[in-house]
């Protein structure tokens, strides 16, 4: 008689989410945290560029230290953007100052983990 290793749903369901994964509400809240000092606090980031205006696209990204650029907090009407609507974020690299903007569900990974939906 031969025997076989059965795996359980439950085991196979912990396991799963013992992965290092985030949920995306929970990255845009961790980007949009301030430092006492108040600076951004950086994060690292990995996505994929899309234009589909330009038809460019499908490059990877990798910051180690980026930081979100401009605030929930304004109110300004001059070129609103609307990230929250549109999902887009602008970044930079923590010590540059070359603004990229990005779609937040073309975010691969995010502080070393991965992107779930």
């Amino acid at each position: 008689m031969h025997s076989f290793p059965v795996l359980s749903c439950a085991r196979v369901y912990a396991d799963f989410w013992s992965m290092d994964m985030i949920r995306v509400p929970d990255m845009l809240a961790q980007m949009n945290e301030w430092e006492k000092s108040g600076e951004r606090v950086p994060f690292s980031i990995e996505f994929v560029t899309c234009d589909l205006k330009q038809g460019t696209g499908g490059e990877k990204i990798k910051l180690d230290q980026a930081v979100l650029v401009g605030s929930s907090k304004s109110k300004s009407e001059q070129r609103n953007p609307n990230h929250f609507e549109n999902y887009t974020r602008n970044i930079r690299a923590k010590d540059g100052d070359y603004i990229m903007k990005l779609h937040v569900l073309l975010i691969t990974r995010f502080n070393g983990m991965s992107i779930i939906l």
